[in-house]
Formats: C-alpha cells, structure tokens, sequence
C-alpha cells in the first residue's frame, strides 16, 4: 500500500521543509490545489530537486479546458494529475489521450459524483485507469458506512483506487486490513504532527506490514 503524502498548505516554505523531513518516507508526494494556486507550476521542480526517485501527483482538479491543463502537466513532467469525475467525457478523454503521449497517469476525483457506481464504471470505459475516493465524514466510525463508495467502486471497476479523507494512525491498520487500497492519501495527520517524522514512519511500518 503506498502513502501519498497530501501538502494542503499555504506556504511554500513550509510545504518544501515538510517533503525535505519526511519525503523519504512516503511513495508520492502531492502538491495540494492551494498550494499549487500560491506557488505556481515551479514548485514541482522545487519538490522534484529535494526528493529526485518520487513520483508527482498535481491536485489540478481538471474540469474546464482539459487540452490546455493536460498540455501544462505534460510539460512540467507531473506523474500523476486529478481530474474531476463529472467532467464531460469528450474532456476525459482528450485528457486521458495526452498523458498516455506523456506516460502520466490520471486519477478520477469522485467528488460531487451523485451516481457513483454508474459513473466509475463509465470512466473504465473511457480509459480511466486509477480513482480517487474521499471518505464521507457523516458515517461516524462504521468503516464500511464511511467507505462504502470505495467499496462499490472497487468492486465494479476492478481499478486501483485512493483513499483520502481523515485516514491516521488509528484507522489506518483496519483500513488497510479490511479495504486493500493501492494509495493511501495522507495530509493532517502528518502536516500536523507535533513529530512529522515520527509519524511518518510509525505510518510507513502500517502500510508496509
């Protein structure tokens, strides 16, 4: 299971020091919509310059000029981009035909989805090859209530499938015992942390056992 570490920030400085404790501990490291809206395209390099061997995610949200924002990820090199799941599918798949040119892949933000088991399904139709599930907050504790649309997505579409939403040293072994996620998307709980690097690693041996 890899942690992909969510840099929900509003500080470049402090976003470039986080990847710099704890970058190697995680297997991607995501730069945050905010953050990308603050600093610009050219934190990537930045990130890429501290921590060369990990993959990219750029939390683009893409809905609304898909040549264009593909083209941009193209040529920043991102590995891996968001694009939202009710985008049109003529958007999805101009999107989808330029990272296949740039071997990037991108990832189906659910959000705002109200038919989730048709629309997943339409999205491996269309090429999709990886989604993105955020808990829903309302189900309290019940794992399976909080999850469920991870769960009927995953066995619909048999796609590697992210987890994001509240995920921490505590739900995090049920978690990865009972729902088998390919990503873990992780911000809070390390951004956070009284020790960021304690926690990390106390998160890395979960998802490693």
């Amino acid at each position: 299971m890899k942690i992909q570490l969510a840099l929900d920030l509003l500080d470049e400085e402090q976003a470039l020091n986080m990847v710099k404790m704890v970058g190697d501990n995680v297997d991607i490291i995501e730069i945050g919509t905010s953050l990308l809206k603050l600093a610009g395209v050219q934190i990537i390099e930045k990130i890429r310059s501290i921590t060369p061997n990990k993959p990219i995610f750029v939390d683009m949200k893409i809905i609304d000029g898909p040549e264009r924002e593909a083209t941009l990820m193209a040529n920043v090199k991102a590995d891996y981009y968001s694009m939202l799941a009710v985008a049109t599918d003529t958007a999805i798949t101009k999107v989808l035909n330029i990272a296949q040119k740039h071997h990037a892949q991108v990832v189906f933000d659910m959000q705002s989805v109200t038919n989730y088991q048709e629309r997943s399904l339409q999205l491996k139709n269309l090429g999709a090859q990886m989604i993105c599930v955020h808990k829903n907050s309302d189900c309290g504790d019940s794992l399976n209530e909080a999850f469920k649309e991870f769960i009927d997505i995953k066995t619909i579409t048999q796609l590697p499938i992210a987890l994001a939403g509240g995920i921490n040293l505590t739900t995090l072994p049920e978690i990865k015992t009972q729902l088998k996620p390919e990503v873990v998307i992780i911000g809070g709980t390390i951004l956070k942390a009284e020790d960021p690097i304690a926690t990390t690693k106390a998160l890395r041996i979960i998802a490693d056992s």
